[in-house]
């Protein structure tokens, strides 16, 4: 069970449901961190916004978020994050084959191009603590400086995801099945 219970909407003051309403909005529903970040309902809907953005108003295509995403998630061993976002992927166009090479640790090899570079770029970023110049390169080559940004905050907020949900053991949703081995 989860440290601290999902909070509804019935259970926010009144004020504060502009900014339940407004991760509904941009989500569906509230589910995975959301729930116990709405104990602090500003703190959520900031939360929410930044990642409206990186996952949905920027030009690199869905895949390639999710490749990002899922690689972000396994880097942080968060089981509920890759889980979610596995599915996404696969939505988005995503091979079985490049999500099981990053959730059993053997990408970048055996990806696409732009797959094998974003895992990389994930790896320095979060193994190493520092790109390098060539992968940098890379990036501003493929997707330019403003989406080379983007993708720098797709992972800083992923990684904010990771650690609140690390932090309050949230759990596994409905259906959801675990996919980074241990």
């Amino acid at each position: 069970m989860a440290r601290l219970p999902a909070v509804t909407r019935d259970q926010l003051a009144p004020e504060d449901h502009e900014y339940f309403d407004s991760i509904v909005g941009t989500r569906g529903s509230i589910r995975g961190p959301y729930g116990v970040l709405l104990h602090s309902p500003k703190l959520a809907a900031c939360v929410a916004d930044t990642g409206a953005f990186v996952r949905y108003e920027f030009g690199i295509p869905e895949n390639l978020k999710e490749v990002v995403i899922i690689a972000t998630g396994k880097e942080m061993h968060s089981q509920y994050e890759f889980s979610a976002h596995a599915k996404l992927a696969r939505a988005a166009g995503v091979t079985d084959a490049t999500i099981k090479a990053i959730a059993d640790g053997s990408a970048p090899a055996g990806l696409s191009e732009d797959e094998a570079l974003l895992v990389g770029y994930v790896h320095e970023l979060l193994r190493d603590h520092k790109v390098k110049d060539a992968t940098y390169k890379a990036l501003v080559d493929r997707f330019g400086e403003q989406d080379t940004l983007h993708l720098a905050v797709l992972v800083g907020h992923y990684l904010l995801v990771a650690q609140v949900l690390m932090t309050v053991d949230v759990e596994l949703g409905e259906g959801m099945v675990a996919e980074i081995p241990d």
